[in-house]
């Protein structure tokens, strides 16, 4: 076989090859959609001793458990849960804003942990009535140690009112 055929066939089977590759990619992207946005993000803040969350919420979300979990624990499957809420009385709470440990706005509530059961990182977990729902991870050092204005909560991407923690979730937009 002459070395201008062997060239040929070699750069053939490459091409086949790539498109072959490509093609593959192309409809592996079909198939597992690329990674989604950041999720929304929550917001903390301390009000004196009161650690006050707001998650993000449309006008027409509900909430109907909250629960506090220890980020951390990673001896159990599932991680071990710090205090849980249910059953939003307050429109406040309705609308996102969680008094942590206090069960202010809620119907029930687990009591409020004492201190050393706290874990340093907790996650903020809510689920709606479908059973759906989203959480957030928070470094308490960082949230008790931040100076933050009136009005807003620290999150993971810096300092953000309520209305733009609300704002990400595109309440209402046509895609």
């Amino acid at each position: 076989m002459s070395s201008t055929i062997r060239s040929a066939r070699r750069q053939g089977a490459s091409a086949g090859f790539l498109t072959v590759i490509t093609l593959w990619g192309a409809s592996a992207c079909a198939v597992f959609p690329s990674d989604p946005a950041d999720p929304p993000q929550f917001g903390a803040r301390v009000d004196g001793g009161t650690i006050v969350v707001k998650i993000p919420m449309c006008p027409t979300d509900e909430i109907r458990r909250v629960e506090v979990y220890d980020f951390d624990d990673v001896e159990h499957e599932n991680p071990r849960i710090v205090w849980s809420a249910s059953g939003p009385t307050a429109a406040s709470t309705r609308k996102g804003l969680v008094t942590l440990w206090s069960g202010e706005g809620f119907a029930k509530h687990s009591g409020k942990p004492v201190k050393s059961a706290i874990p340093p990182t907790i996650g903020v977990s809510y689920s709606d009535p479908a059973g759906d729902g989203r959480d957030d991870v928070f470094t308490l050092h960082t949230i008790e140690s931040v100076t933050l204005e009136p009005g807003t909560y620290w999150t993971r991407g810096g300092p953000m009112t309520a209305r733009q923690i609300d704002a990400q979730l595109h309440c209402g937009e046509k895609p």
